[in-house]
């Protein structure tokens, strides 16, 4: 036991973050990142110490200094411990900050560089302090007090791997839970202080300067994604978009300017050229999207917009519909605004759709056959939600656009599986599972891509012409004006669909 206390700052950090992933995912997730971050750490290590010297360069650890420490292969495994828990720190403040995707991954392993720009020197000094002295490089080799090169570049391909490796197990997470955050920034925050107060006292001052500046910029440019604020206020007209790629083309659509912001359950993207409008990425399923509705400012005309499954084949891959109600999992009919459905069938948006929200993909041949029967043309995963969360009295406009993906004879697949409830996008992970146990079915997804493709391309240009027509309506509605009367619309709606084959 004694290794557990006399290096506790290794061991602590790392059960800590094993205990925050588990309270927050489970332990299906929190065992993996745990023992998966730690065995990428220890192969690096060890194949600079003991094999041939990548990445980190050749270097070789004391046996006299590690006496009462464990090892594997000669490796301390508090030493590769801590790659793991840092990690997991950096990407969850990177993720707090507004960085998103691929952004993050480098972001955060950048961070793990800059912090090891003062840890490692203090670290080769641990002779002068309680670490003791552990490790060495070879006469010569050390170009920054002592520490090769070659070290911080190893440093940046481990991060980026151990990123990666927390990226495909935590890829729905945007910013974290508040506890971990905060658990984050005191870990993170303790070893920069910690170090900069060793460096100085050892006379390597500069190391310390030279690492909290990356930081600082790093902080910077992450949070670039989310300032300025967001303006006070509630907007005018709200978009939900359940995927990162659906927000991305209506942002694209809707001009430039945007920046986002994390909040709990969704992410929100303002501008303040353009107040008026807001898009929230709320991650995909029923689940997610009425929470994402219970958030929303009361009063604000709701878009929603995403693709979604033709349920025949009237709706070719591309078509846009424009929902006039939609069929909740439990088999009521919900109305949506039909006085903006009508201004957006005569502005020639798309046709009219009878949407039907379900739990899980429908991507069974039998599934859509009974979702047609039911007078369902394209079946989705969230229109249910924010139809049901609006109070009998809500004067606001709520409106629906789906653009077809898939139909029953160029179905999902494989790429079904790929999204998680309450994600954003397609998992790494899943994506490498179903590669590894399938590769036949790269080709499916490169084609299911396409049409993803060409119908996010759809969707944006709808939301283009969607969202000023709601601003409209939605002013008149803040001014008192009707827009339209619901008895009307739902004998309109019903005259329009029995018309339909």
């Amino acid at each position: 036991m004694a290794p557990l206390l006399s290096r506790w700052y290794a061991f602590g950090p790392w059960v800590l973050i094993i205990l925050l992933i588990w309270r927050q995912f489970g332990w299906r997730r929190a065992i993996p990142v745990a023992l998966g971050g730690w065995l990428i750490a220890f192969s690096a290590e060890w194949a600079s110490t003991g094999g041939p010297g990548v990445p980190f360069g050749a270097y070789a650890y004391r046996t006299a200094g590690l006496t009462h420490d464990w090892r594997v292969l000669g490796v301390p495994i508090f030493d590769s411990l801590s790659f793991t828990w840092l990690a997991f720190c950096t990407y969850t403040l990177a993720g707090a900050l507004g960085a998103r995707g691929t952004r993050r991954l480098v972001l955060a392993a950048l961070a793990m560089v800059a912090i090891d720009v003062v840890v490692d020197p203090v670290a080769l000094r641990g002779a002068h302090w309680w670490l003791g002295s552990i490790y060495s490089y070879p006469r010569g080799a050390g170009v920054w007090y002592g520490v090769s090169a070659l070290n911080y570049l190893g440093w940046l391909v481990v991060g980026l791997a151990l990123q990666l490796w927390v990226g495909c197990w935590l890829g729905g997470v945007r910013g974290g839970s508040r506890l971990a955050v905060a658990a984050s920034a005191v870990l993170v925050a303790g070893v920069i202080a910690q170090s900069t107060v060793l460096a100085i006292v050892l006379g390597i001052g500069p190391s310390a300067l030279l690492a909290v500046a990356p930081l600082a910029g790093l902080g910077i440019v992450a949070r670039g994604m989310s300032s300025p604020a967001p303006p006070a206020g509630r907007p005018l007209v709200l978009v939900a978009c359940a995927l990162s790629s659906e927000a991305r083309a209506a942002r694209h659509a809707l001009g430039r300017g945007w920046v986002g912001r994390p909040a709990p359950g969704y992410l929100r993207w303002s501008r303040r050229r353009h107040p008026t409008v807001e898009i929230w990425e709320t991650g995909m399923g029923l689940a997610a999207a009425a929470e994402a509705a219970r958030l929303a400012p009361g009063g604000t005309a709701v878009l929603v917009a995403g693709v979604g499954g033709a349920c025949s084949g009237d709706w070719p891959p591309g078509s846009v519909g424009i929902g006039s109600r939609v069929l909740a999992p439990g088999g009521a009919w919900l109305q949506l605004d039909l006085a903006v459905h009508d201004r957006l069938v005569a502005g020639q948006v798309g046709r009219t759709a009878r949407l039907g929200s379900r739990e899980q993909a429908a991507d069974r041949r039998g599934e859509r056959a009974e979702l047609a029967g039911q007078g369902v043309d394209i079946v989705e995963m969230e229109t249910a939600a924010w139809a049901s969360s609006r109070s009998p009295g809500a004067t606001a406009p709520l409106a629906a656009l789906r653009t077809v993906v898939d139909t029953p004879s160029l179905p999902l697949g494989a790429a079904a599986t790929l999204v998680a409830p309450g994600s954003a996008g397609p998992s790494p992970l899943r994506v490498a599972r179903l590669l590894f146990l399938h590769p036949a079915s790269l080709a499916g997804l490169i084609e299911v891509g396409r049409r993803q493709r060409l119908a996010v391309r759809a969707l944006g240009r709808a939301v283009a012409v969607a969202v000023p027509v709601l601003e409209r309506m939605a002013s008149e509605a803040a001014a008192g004006a009707p827009h339209g009367r619901q008895d009307d619309c739902t004998a309109v709606s019903a005259s329009r669909d029995s018309q339909r084959p």
